[in-house]
Formats: C-alpha cells, structure tokens, sequence
C-alpha cells in the first residue's frame, strides 16, 4: 500500500470522472416524478446501491439508505488506497464528518430528539463507529453521549467530554460545539505533513472563527471560543467582533451576511474554492482527494434535496433554488 500521492491520486482522478457532472442533476432536476428520478438515478454509478429504492412501499427512507451507502462506500475505497501517513492524513479529512456528527448528536440530545431523528441526520463518511454513533444517538444526556465516544477510543473522545462540561456550566450549544472545532483541529494540524493540507486547514480555522464572530455579532468575543491554527491570531479573532476582516473578502462576505443562513453559504463557497485551488496549485499532494470529498459530499446533498422536492411534488424552480442555495 503506497504511502505517497501519487498512485493514490491516480485512482481519485478515475473515480472523480463518475462524480454526477451538471447535465445528470439537470436530468434529475427535471424529471417529472419521483419515480422518475429514481430511474434516472439507476442509470448512473448510484444504480448499484438502488436495488431497495423502488420496492413495493419504497420511499425517501429507502433512497436515504442508498445515498449513505454509496457515501460510505467511496470514503472507504479512498481510504483503502492509502497506508502510514497518507492514511492518516485522509482520515483527519473524513474525521471533519465526525465533528458535524457529534455536533448533531449533541444538538439532538439537548433537543430530545430521539435516537431515530438523530441518526438519520448523520454523515455516513466518518471515522467513529457505528455502533458509538448508536449508543451516542440514544444518550438520555450529553454526558452520557461523550461516554459513548470515550469508550470508542476515537480521537475526539476527550474534546467531546470537555464540550459536554462546558454546556453544563454555561448552557450554551455553542460552547460545546467550539470544544469540538478546538478538538478537532489541534488533532488535524498534528496529523498534517502536507503543506497544501496545512493550508487548506487554516483556511476552514479562519471561516470557522468568522461564524463563532458572526454569531456573537454586537457583542465582544469570548477569548475561549477563539479556533486557534489558522491565519488570524487571537487579537485578529478578537477584531472580527468589529466587522474587521483583515481586508479577506471571504471573512467580509461571512460577517456582513444578512442572515445566518446567508452566512454559512458564503463559507460553504469559501471553502470550495479553497479547495479546488488547493487541487489546482499541489497536484501530488492531499488536494485531489480533498476536492474529490467535498464534491461527493455536495453530489450527495444535492441529490437529497431534489429527491425531496420530487416526492413532495414541488416545482423545479422550487428545487432548483434549494439546491443552488
């Protein structure tokens, strides 16, 4: 098993070509039914993991399943390309899933949820067990769900039991979700032996730190929801409270947004484009595959909002506003 890029690479470029290119979303944008866009979707590299999508009483549950196994499928096959530090590099990428996920468990816990709710908002491409994942979902509160993690072994284990303590001293989601950033990048950084890779980092810790001042817009910052590891320093941090951006005109668009939603839209572009140049500029390094991931990602969420929008019958205008949104 290659501890290199460049036979990894190869085989992420092949699998890129299979990615759903814009006239295949066109088509399922278009389709006239629901019924018809899971044809269509038959018709593509999705085909082998529809076989339970158009069964007698088959639904958006059924079509769910496929998209997460199709998900899971590609993140492992990239995964198994590589062995040593390369490996660990690409799982501190696919670790980002851990981190939306335990933030979704945590958000679900606090908000009663329940486990079935719960887990079929998670992101099936991490690196956190399943049966964790479970026993997490299921948690009658947060601590409860940081054990579930802890006795995992995984990574993040202890950022998730810091995160559960400080929501039970402030009741603050927040507090605990920027443990989990904290957490999270302190370990990717260290992972990190790429350049590209080091600087694809810095470039989510700086949009991250925009939202946490986004969020806490009229009001000073709280020194200890600063994300440190990216270009901004801690007095850099502190300014984003003043709409000072540094003069980055992806922290302006995230601090000026009119909404939340708005917002995170803007980070979400920001981080793309970060990652197709990181592609672009390091050919033989982690930025082909993480371009690749991001994009499958996006192929699978788009494909779940219009899989929506057709079985509840909406326009294709309709759709095709959720999903440029």
């Amino acid at each position: 098993m290659p501890d290199d890029y460049s036979y990894i690479n190869t085989r992420v470029r092949i699998m890129r070509t299979k990615l759903l290119d814009g006239r295949s979303l066109d088509s399922a944008l278009s389709s006239g039914s629901y019924q018809e866009f899971l044809r269509v979707l038959t018709e593509t590299e999705l085909a082998a993991n529809m076989r339970e999508t158009t069964t007698e009483g088959a639904g958006l549950p059924e079509l769910d399943r496929a998209l997460s196994e199709n998900l899971f499928a590609t993140t492992q096959k990239v995964l198994n390309f590589a062995d040593g530090d390369a490996k660990r590099e690409i799982q501190a990428l696919l670790m980002k899933w851990d981190l939306v996920n335990l933030k979704t468990i945590a958000r679900g816990v606090v908000g009663g949820r329940g486990a079935d709710a719960i887990l079929s908002s998670l992101i099936p491409g991490g690196t956190i067990k399943t049966a964790a994942l479970q026993t997490a979902a299921q948690s009658s509160d947060l601590a409860a769900a940081a054990t579930a993690i802890a006795i995992s072994g995984h990574p993040l284990a202890k950022s998730m039991r810091d995160g559960a303590s400080a929501y039970a001293a402030s009741s603050r989601l927040l507090d605990l979700e920027v443990a989990l950033d904290q957490g999270y990048y302190r370990h990717a950084l260290n992972v990190a032996r790429n350049t590209s890779l080091r600087r694809y980092l810095s470039r989510e810790i700086d949009v991250t730190n925009a939202l946490i001042a986004r969020a806490s817009k009229g009001q000073p910052l709280d020194p200890n929801l600063f994300v440190a590891g990216g270009h901004l320093d801690a007095g850099g941090y502190a300014r984003l409270a003043g709409g000072d951006a540094g003069g980055v005109p992806d922290i302006v668009g995230i601090l000026d947004a009119p909404t939340l939603e708005d917002a995170e839209v803007a980070a979400r572009t920001a981080l793309d484009n970060s990652a197709r140049n990181v592609a672009a500029s390091d050919p033989e390094g982690v930025g082909i595959i993480l371009d690749f991931l991001r994009r499958k990602e996006i192929e699978i969420a788009k494909l779940r909002l219009i899989a929506r929008g057709k079985f509840y019958n909406l326009s294709a205008e309709q759709i095709r506003k959720e999903v440029q949104a």
